[in-house]
């Protein structure tokens, strides 16, 4: 008997250690007291948000939780219902649109950040007088990111568009002197279909991401600048633009981006 109750008082001073280190963890995470921000982005804006993670996390109230989509409409959702705090991979004109055609009400916040460049490129041609009738283009298939692919083409004489059109589409063309066939398609699988049709406009961030030269482009364009969108101007929203827009994040677009972004501040 006493071996009995030698061995259960063993256990219940084991357990009650156990006990006691779970509470002391929990305690201190808890005590941190920081208040944690989820901010959505797309695989390259990531780089750059991350970066700022750096920054921001140096607050004594948040820190940061980057959440990586793998389209450009879910993010959005995901602020408008709650699930996120933030998003950072869209241009001003993305959400207008989005906002528009979706009933949402994200706001754009702060200072545009950096600007993709974006570039005509092509495994069947070296160069745009190389181009030949009846050939295929992929571009994007939003609003947005089809008029920059499609005023790239227009500025450089493949194509000619009405004019005055803030967002074309390919029924504003009244000129394809190569009768070109357009194809489109996510922004991001644009790298990908230069296997299968004769050029893409894409973003030089999705060249390198996808271990293709982003250099390589018959023509480039700036795109717009990409911005943090919230639903609601809340304290944090300050400081998180703050450290988007921080030397530090600079420093990183200008050393470490491979000329593919941009910075706007």
């Amino acid at each position: 008997m006493k071996r009995v109750i030698s061995i259960l008082s063993m256990l219940v001073l084991t357990f009650g250690l156990v006990g006691c280190g779970s509470k002391t963890e929990g305690s201190a995470k808890k005590s941190s007291g920081k208040q944690v921000i989820t901010v959505g982005t797309s695989v390259i804006s990531k780089d750059v948000l991350e970066e700022a993670k750096k920054v921001f996390d140096k607050s004594n109230k948040y820190e940061m939780k980057i959440k990586v989509f793998d389209d450009a409409i879910t993010p959005n959702l995901a602020v408008n219902d709650g699930s996120i705090d933030a998003n950072f991979y869209q241009y001003k004109d993305y959400l207008d649109n989005f906002n528009k055609d979706r009933g949402t009400k994200i706001k754009s916040y702060g200072k545009e950040v950096f600007a993709f460049r974006i570039g005509l490129y092509s495994n069947k041609v070296k160069s745009i007088s190389e181009i030949k009738d009846g050939m295929g283009v992929a571009i994007a298939n939003d609003a947005t990111n089809r008029a920059l692919a499609l005023n790239l083409l227009n500025k450089e004489g493949i194509i000619k568009l009405k004019n005055g059109v803030k967002a074309p589409t390919v029924l504003d063309i009244i000129e394809n002197k190569h009768n070109l066939k357009f194809i489109e398609m996510e922004r991001l699988n644009l790298a990908n279909a230069l296997n299968d049709t004769d050029m893409a406009v894409v973003m030089a961030d999705v060249m390198l991401h996808d271990g293709k030269n982003p250099e390589s482009a018959l023509a480039f364009a700036r795109e717009d600048g990409i911005i943090l969108a919230v639903k609601d101007e809340k304290e944090w929203a300050k400081e998180l633009e703050k450290a988007l827009t921080s030397n530090e994040v600079k420093k990183f677009i200008l050393n470490n981006t491979k000329g593919t972004k941009t910075a706007l501040f």
